[in-house]
C-alpha cells in the first residue's frame, strides 16, 4: 500500500519526467511525446510546491532563492525539452 502511493508521487517528480524524457530520446521515440513531457517538466517548474510553500510560510530569503533557483533550472530544462522536440517535429 505505501509503495503504490510512492508510485503516484513520483508522476510529480520533475526528474523522473526528465528521465522519462532522456529515455525516449535515447530509444526514438514519438516526438510529440517528448514536446508533452517538456511541458510537463516546465509545468512543474513553475508550479513547484516546495517553492510556493516556501513563499507563503515566510522562509528565509535564503531558503527561499535556493527553491527558486532549483525550480528555475527544473522549468528551464522543461522549456529546452520542448524546444529541441519541436524543431525535430519540424525537420521530420
Amino acid at each position: 500500500m505505501v509503495k503504490i502511493k510512492i508510485i503516484e508521487l513520483k508522476k510529480w517528480c520533475a526528474y523522473s519526467h526528465i528521465a522519462n524524457i532522456i529515455s525516449m530520446l535515447i530509444h526514438g521515440k514519438s516526438l510529440s511525446g517528448q514536446t508533452r513531457t517538456g511541458r510537463n517538466i516546465a509545468l512543474l517548474g513553475l508550479f513547484c510546491p516546495f517553492f510556493w510553500i516556501a513563499l507563503f510560510s515566510g522562509a528565509s530569503g535564503s531558503t527561499l532563492m535556493f527553491h527558486a533557483v532549483h525550480s528555475s533550472i527544473v522549468f528551464l530544462i522543461g522549456v529546452v525539452i520542448m524546444i529541441i522536440s519541436l524543431i525535430k517535429q519540424k525537420r521530420h
